[in-house]
């Protein structure tokens, strides 16, 4: 039998931390909410370009198959399992004028 994706261990990812520490995270949502802009955490993701339907990770959320008690995931299809969003936000920019980021 076929089945859909692969094993998490086998699929190319990364992580939120590959990028940016927790220290950073949070520094920047403080910034942005003591400036009173949006602050939260996929508000970080946008503002820096980072694909929140996968969390950065470039892998799936959510397993797509399984075989057996292994669970089967693919590759993130809106940033091709890179981690980082194409779009660049209105947040985005705000932070680069203020220099926030």
């Amino acid at each position: 039998m076929t089945h859909r994706g692969k094993p998490y261990s086998e699929l190319t990812r990364t992580n939120l931390f590959a990028f940016y520490s927790i220290q950073e995270i949070k520094s920047w949502r403080e910034h942005e909410h003591d400036l009173g802009r949006p602050s939260g955490l996929e508000d970080f993701y946008q503002a820096h370009s980072l694909c929140w339907e996968c969390k950065a990770t470039g892998v799936t959320i959510s397993p797509v198959d399984s075989d057996g008690d292994i669970r089967m995931y693919e590759q993130c299809e809106l940033c091709g399992g890179t981690g980082k969003s194409s779009r660049v936000s209105e947040i985005s920019s705000r932070g680069r004028e203020d220099g926030a980021e």
